[in-house]
């Protein structure tokens, strides 16, 4: 009788082993032990958005143990990555590192992109903000934005990079040519490096940047800054004016990033991301890197980050309406 009882309970304890979570993960845990998060990055590497999602993909790994895989999908404004994240189960094992670009200024320049920012993307964090800068190479003479606008109306051909159409540095270029009523050319490129690369090597004379993308060059002189959209001069760039000072008083606009993942994300894998990302952005070494090349880390909640897109969103589409810029 005694042995009829166990064989009739075995079958329910060897259930029960297959139920039961392994030792030391709760059940429900994220990310699973040995499972990679993707963080896509829709630039090229080796651009500042690229150096940032790996710093902090770094932090991940040696602070909370985790894998993180960045991956470079670069191409058509950032929408090429986007578009991957969009479409990814949402797990939170897809990431991505959104821009003002992609976030903001896109769904109004591209309005059949195959996604919607809003609807589609969960705001995880605010990654930084930054200002953009007007450059020259030093190659042109230029060292003022005074110079420029007499180079430019006395039939200088000029030109200007941006990281693609679309981008706050595209946007930035074609406000001040309206403001100030100038024939400038805009070429566009997919991404920080080959548009840098480009302007370091002459190639093009004029880029609009944030400094982290080019604190090197600027530092060896190579671009010279000619004017800042922020509201007041930055400290690590004290000689460089604003373009509010120089008469622009509407310019005044600042550049950012941040992380989302696919709308619909469970609230208990939100809020893991949330904090070790948050924990990771907050780590002394991060925090010093950004303020070093003009940043500002943020790190907030996603219900903050979530407004700030629909803010923006809305600024930008007034903006993008207003200059005439579209798709092409």
């Amino acid at each position: 009788m005694r042995r009829r009882h166990v064989l009739q309970l075995l079958p329910l304890a060897i259930a029960g082993l297959h139920l039961a979570p392994v030792r030391g993960q709760a059940p429900g845990m994220f990310p699973e032990p040995g499972r990679p998060i993707r963080l896509v990055v829709p630039f090229p590497a080796g651009g500042t958005s690229d150096l940032r999602a790996r710093q902090v993909a770094e932090h991940l790994r040696q602070d909370a143990g985790w894998t993180v895989v960045v991956d470079n999908r670069p191409g058509a404004s950032g929408m090429i990555g986007s578009d991957l994240v969009a479409k990814a189960p949402a797990d939170g094992y897809t990431l991505l590192l959104g821009t003002i670009g992609t976030l903001a200024i896109n769904p109004a320049v591209f309005p059949n992109q195959p996604y919607d920012v809003l609807r589609d993307f969960q705001p995880v964090t605010q990654f930084s903000r930054s200002v953009s800068v007007l450059m020259a190479h030093r190659a042109t003479g230029i060292t003022s934005l005074a110079q420029l606008e007499a180079a430019a109306r006395a039939g200088k051909p000029l030109a200007y990079a941006s990281t693609g159409t679309g981008t706050i540095g595209h946007m930035v270029g074609e406000i001040y040519k309206k403001r100030a009523n100038l024939e400038l050319t805009h070429v566009p490129y997919k991404g920080t490096a080959p548009a840098v690369q480009d302007f370091v090597a002459g190639h093009v004379p004029l880029l609009v940047e944030t400094p982290s993308a080019v604190w090197e060059h600027l530092k060896a002189g190579t671009a010279v800054p000619l004017a800042v959209t922020s509201a007041a001069r930055m400290p690590q760039m004290p000689s460089v004016p604003t373009f509010r000072e120089l008469g622009y008083v509407d310019m005044v606009f600042d550049t950012w990033q941040g992380i989302v993942t696919r709308r619909g994300v469970p609230p208990a894998v939100l809020e893991a991301l949330n904090r070790e990302i948050v924990r990771a952005l907050r780590q002394p070494d991060v925090v010093r890197s950004h303020e070093e090349q003009v940043n500002v880390v943020v790190a907030n909640t996603p219900e903050q980050f979530e407004r700030f897109i629909a803010d923006e969103t809305r600024k930008w589409a007034s903006v993008v309406k207003e200059t005439g810029v579209a798709a092409g």
